[in-house]
């Protein structure tokens, strides 16, 4: 990074998220940065968080659709670290106030029951190590002004902010989660129908996909850790007083509502 120094840029994305403030992307001040540099720049913010006293509980996909990923500039999925106090139940009043751009996303979630890491993981082995799936809104933050690239936002840890999940934990042995369908509903109103194919066909793929990501980086995901597979439909932009809902075939349920 020619222009950028990792330390400035971590302290520019801590502003982001706690402020909360609107940024403008690093590529506006480093436009070669790379994905590799970006991931660097992701890993040092979730040591500077911890160390503010956050926990890690788990990892998110994005841009797991081919148009996103165009609109970004990437050719592959991203990943990004999520964080215990970013954690709500199906039914909680969430702050709009701690985002600086709300976008909710509809998503399987997976618990895991054991350790994963690649290489060579697979949907079949990915499988093995999942306790269940949890239907789940992912809760992000566009922090981001101006037109930010894919590796601003890996930067940024993929605008993670706040997840909410739903119950029950329900095994997904025997389950074909390609056909899982979602029903999205905004204040009561049905605005989408898709199924969980949209993400990489299956959500197991995306799960695999991050476990060989994360090893590929020599880290991997551990027992206990929750995972969110990717969006399944299109992203909501709900402002306080407004509530959403995801009904999953199989899954169950998960709302919230913004104050």
């Amino acid at each position: 990074m020619s222009t950028l120094s990792i330390p400035n840029a971590v302290e520019r994305l801590l502003r982001g998220r706690f402020g909360p403030e609107s940024m403008t992307p690093l590529t506006e001040a480093t436009p070669g940065l790379a994905l590799a540099e970006a991931y660097d720049i992701q890993r040092n913010l979730e040591q500077a968080v911890v160390a503010r006293g956050e926990r890690v509980i788990g990892w998110k996909v994005g841009f797991t659709g081919a148009a996103a990923q165009a609109a970004y500039g990437v050719t592959e999925p991203v990943a990004g670290f999520m964080l215990a106090s970013g954690v709500f139940s199906s039914g909680d009043a969430v702050p709009a106030a701690r985002f600086v751009g709300l976008g909710v996303e509809a998503e399987v979630a997976f618990l895991l029951k054991a350790d994963l890491a690649g290489p060579g993981v697979t949907a079949a082995s990915a499988l093995l190590a999942v306790e269940g799936a949890l239907p789940a809104l992912e809760l992000i933050d566009l922090r981001f002004a101006g037109k930010p690239r894919g590796v601003d936002m890996v930067a940024d840890g993929v605008a993670t902010n706040a997840i909410v999940l739903g119950r029950p934990l329900t095994s997904v042995m025997g389950l074909d989660l390609a056909l899982e369908g979602v029903v999205f509903e905004q204040n009561g109103e049905v605005v989408a129908t898709n199924t969980a194919a949209e993400v990489m066909g299956n959500p197991l793929h995306s799960l695999a996909w991050l476990a060989n990501t994360l090893g590929r980086m020599g880290r991997g995901l551990r027992t206990g850790d929750v995972v969110l597979t990717g969006s399944i439909s299109k992203i909501l932009r709900p402002k306080a007083g407004e509530s959403v809902r995801a009904s999953f075939t199989r899954l169950g349920s998960v709302a919230c509502r913004f104050v």
